[in-house]
């Protein structure tokens, strides 16, 4: 069989928990930049206008950041999907093999 391919749904899985794991990520950046836009001391005396300045970009940053989340969380469902679709078919192809041992073993 040299066509064919060999899939491991397991590698599947891990891959998918490793893009939530990146995820992840994105959520801290999210939740340290919030902190920092309403925090005026973030930046120091000298510098606590900076806040005011970047509490707008923060609103962008968000929605791009919000947008790569999303897009992480179809990229995990859909490698799930697929390492179960995976299985379903090794599942289903050992049955069928099972049953035609089974018949010539009559």
């Amino acid at each position: 069989m040299g066509d064919g391919f060999a899939v491991d749904a397991e590698q599947i899985r891990t891959h998918a928990h490793h893009v939530e794991a990146l995820k992840a990520r994105f959520e801290a950046v999210k939740a340290a930049s919030t902190h920092i836009a309403q925090d005026d001391a973030a930046y120091g005396l000298l510098c606590g206008w900076i806040s005011g300045i970047l509490e707008s970009k923060h609103g962008r940053q968000d929605e791009l950041i919000a947008y790569v989340e999303e897009n992480l969380s179809l990229a995990v469902a859909g490698l799930r999907r697929t390492a179960e679709g995976y299985d379903a078919v090794d599942d289903a192809a050992a049955i069928l093999i099972s049953r035609v041992e089974s018949q010539l073993d009559r």
